[in-house]
């Protein structure tokens, strides 16, 4: 940009240099047979002008020059920075890629451990009804190992306290009672009417 400025200044120096050159040959116009010292030295004058002009333009070329040459050290400069910057700029973008990455595992073994809560709470409520239901039958067992468990029943009876005789004969059926009652285990016989009590008629 400094360089682009710098052509038009250097076009217009020349130009003042012209122009100035113009304006001194026209102020320095004198009638014939006037001529003095001053006038004849003239032409030494008017060609040391264009002299200053050339010293003027190479010195403007070498500014422009040691401007393009700083202006190249600080391009490279700013490319060495760029490229930097791309550099770093990767980098970062590598770690957030990573990031968004290990959100991903994050989420999906969330999800994953959301499922083994559910499935172990599932696992206990069948836990608990299981339990439940084996307390039932372990009740049921017991129940029924009780019911089903055999009484010892023994008993010995005789029609007579000692001795012997007879009874009958009868007309009519007639159960013989065995009175005396010798051994009664369990009390299954009943001596009042000779037969077996009720409850281990029920259970048998």
């Amino acid at each position: 940009m400094e360089m682009t400025t710098r052509f038009p200044l250097l076009l217009l120096i020349c130009s003042l240099c012209t122009a100035q050159l113009q304006t001194e040959s026209d102020n320095r116009i004198i009638p014939l047979g006037g001529e003095t010292e001053a006038v004849r030295r003239e032409p030494t004058n008017t060609a040391d002008q264009p002299q200053g002009c050339k010293q003027d333009i190479h010195a403007v070329l070498r500014e422009m020059s040691a401007s393009l040459a700083q202006q190249r050290v600080e391009m490279r400069h700013l490319q060495r920075e760029n490229e930097a910057q791309a550099e770093k700029l990767n980098k970062l973008e590598l770690q957030t890629t990573e990031l968004e990455k290990q959100k991903t595992e994050l989420k999906l073994q969330k999800t994953e451990v959301d499922k083994l809560k559910q499935e172990l709470q599932a696992q206990t409520a069948e836990l608990i009804s299981i339990k439940a239901r084996t307390n039932v039958t372990e009740n049921q067992v017991e129940v029924l190992k009780r019911d089903g468990e055999v009484k010892q029943v023994a008993f010995s009876a005789s029609l007579f306290t000692s001795g012997s005789g007879t009874l009958g004969p009868f007309n009519t059926h007639t159960p013989l009672v065995f009175r005396h009652v010798v051994t009664n285990i369990g009390n299954a016989y009943n001596p009042n009417t000779g037969t077996q009590s009720h409850k281990i008629k029920s259970f048998i």
